[in-house]
Formats: structure tokens, C-alpha cells, sequence
């Protein structure tokens, strides 16, 4: 048997099994990991957008009759409950990239809620499925990658109608500072616009990654430690045993004069093999000397 040709048997056996292994090891853990990086980035945002809209809710209530009963004849953004949550956010989060909360809009009073491109797509979504009460997701903004919580804006209250349905009906004050021409034509529960809140995760997927190649190594390291502990292994105890117990049979079969040597190997199958073969050999050398005396005798002689 040629040992080189078993070794290399060995190898195409034990390779792709580690290969596999390191693979499926690196690539569930980064699954894992992506998941959970996500799932934290989704309680994030899920706890910003609650306090957001908190501040909404009372601007709405408590700041709003007030200010309305005070100055009936003026309009000031910090009227407009959105407009008092999305300033209450961005003194929150301060100057860090990419935490926005905005309230893009298909036809908005405020240019500034213009939606872009990508809100455009969900604002769609949200029009197209009237059921859809929320998008969740990862999106590459083009300088990273952010998880962004969008909910639908469904007028719900008449008293929208009063700043968004005609441009007659509206305040004048708000007609001075925004004019007649945004913002208006709302109806009752469509769909105008949605409220979405981004998080960055750049940085938790990069340090996912991180962690991914770190295990990636490790195992490497062990496979590696592994291969080479089985190849040797199996090279003592299997591929040069048989490799002797071949080259022995050879020899055998030609001459008849080696004996097959059972101990050469602690695996009990190659031990067991090698004295079926030498019993097969001194057989084989009986019969044949059997055979070759009774040829000297002749036809006529008895035994």
C-alpha cells in the first residue's frame, strides 16, 4: 500500500470536514451576534421614539391650549407638538451622526420635511398597505449603516384639518410664515406622512465582525492543533501498520518466505486481519509443499 496515497486519502477526508466546520462555526456565531446588534439597536430606538412622541403628547395637552389661549392671532412652531418632540430629540442626542427623528410628509407645510429618496419607498409601503402599522430595518444611508423605526402619520383628529385642510381655514400667522401653498388638502384618515427615528449600528456591526474574526482565528487554531494531532495520530496507528502489512503480503505472495506480523499495529481489526493473512500464507505454503511432494513420488508410488 503506498502510504503517501492513504495519507493523502486522510487529508481530503479530514480538510473539508474542519473547512465545513469553520465555516458553519464563524458564520453562525456572526449570525447571532448581527441579531442581537440589531435587537439592542431596535430597544434603542423603540425607547427614543417613546420618549419623542411623550413630549408630543404633552405639548399636545398641557402647552398647546395655552399658548392657543394666549395668542390666538399668532403662530409659533412650538405650537406644533412634532416640531416640540423633534427639537426636545436633537438637544437629547446632541451632534451624534445619524440619531435623527423626523416626520417626512408627502405634501409637507415645513419644506424641511421633505421626505428623501429612501422615505419616499416606506412612505409608499405605508400608502400602498393599509394595514402596515410599522417598518423596521437596516439601511446604508452611503456613510453607514443605521436601523431605522418608521411609523405611519394617519390623520386621526379633525383638528388637523383646521392648519391642513384649505389654506382659508388656516391661521394667518401661519399662512405669513409658511404661505398658502404646502401643507394643505388633507383628509381624514390618510396616510400623510410618517414618523421615523434612526440609530447608527456602524460601529456595532463593525465590532460584530470583530468578534467574528476573532472566533474565525481561534477555531482555525484549534482545527489546525486538531489536524495535525489526527494526522499523526492516524499515521502511527493505522497508515503505517497497514502500509507494513501490505508491502509484508506483497513479498509473501511472491516468495512465501516473510511472516506477517500481527503486532505491528494497537488497532485490533489490522491485528485481526494480519493473522487471517498469516494463517492464508501457511496454508497456502502446506499445500503447496503437500503439492510439490507428491509430484516427486510420481503417478505410480503410494503415499
Amino acid at each position: 500500500m503506498n502510504p503517501p496515497a492513504l495519507r493523502g486519502l486522510i487529508r481530503r477526508i479530514l480538510l473539508p470536514i474542519f473547512l465545513l466546520s469553520l465555516l458553519a462555526g464563524a458564520g453562525g456565531f456572526y449570525l447571532l451576534l448581527y441579531q442581537e446588534a440589531i435587537r439592542q439597536a431596535e430597544q434603542e430606538a423603540r425607547i427614543m421614539l417613546a420618549s419623542a412622541l411623550a413630549v408630543a403628547e404633552y405639548t399636545e395637552t398641557h402647552i398647546l391650549p395655552k399658548l392657543a389661549a394666549a395668542a390666538p392671532d399668532t403662530f409659533e412652531q412650538e405650537q406644533v407638538p412634532f416640531y416640540a418632540s423633534r427639537t426636545v430629540f436633537s438637544s437629547v442626542t446632541g451632534k451624534a451622526a445619524f440619531y435623527t427623528f423626523r416626520f417626512p410628509t408627502f405634501n409637507p407645510t415645513n419644506l424641511d420635511d421633505r421626505p428623501t429618496p429612501f422615505e419616499v419607498e416606506l412612505l409608499g409601503r405605508f400608502r400602498d398597505e393599509a394595514n402596515l402599522t410599522e417598518l423596521t430595518g437596516v439601511h446604508d444611508t452611503g456613510q453607514g449603516k443605521v436601523f431605522y423605526l418608521a411609523q405611519p402619520i394617519r390623520i386621526q383628529d379633525p383638528a388637523c384639518l383646521a392648519c391642513h385642510g384649505t389654506p382659508d381655514r388656516a391661521p394667518h400667522a401661519m399662512i405669513v410664515k409658511f404661505g398658502s401653498v404646502n401643507g394643505f388638502g388633507w383628509k381624514m384618515h390618510d396616510i400623510v406622512g410618517m414618523q421615523i427615528l434612526t440609530v447608527p449600528v456602524t460601529q456595532q456591526l463593525r465590532g460584530t465582525l470583530r468578534l467574528v474574526l476573532l472566533l474565525a482565528g481561534g477555531l482555525l487554531l484549534i482545527f489546525l492543533v486538531a489536524y495535525g494531532t489526527l494526522s499523526l495520530a492516524l499515521d502511527a496507528t493505522l497508515v503505517r501498520p497497514l502500509s507494513a502489512l501490505a508491502d509484508a503480503a506483497e513479498v509473501a505472495s511472491r516468495t512465501g518466505e516473510p511472516e506477517l506480523v500481527a503486532q505491528q499495529s494497537s488497532v485490533r481489526e489490522i491485528r485481526v486481519l494480519a493473522e487471517a493473512l498469516e494463517r492464508m500464507r501457511l496454508s497456502l505454503t502446506k499445500a503447496l509443499a503437500a503439492l510439490v511432494r507428491s509430484d516427486m513420488r510420481g503417478p505410480n508410488e503410494q503415499p
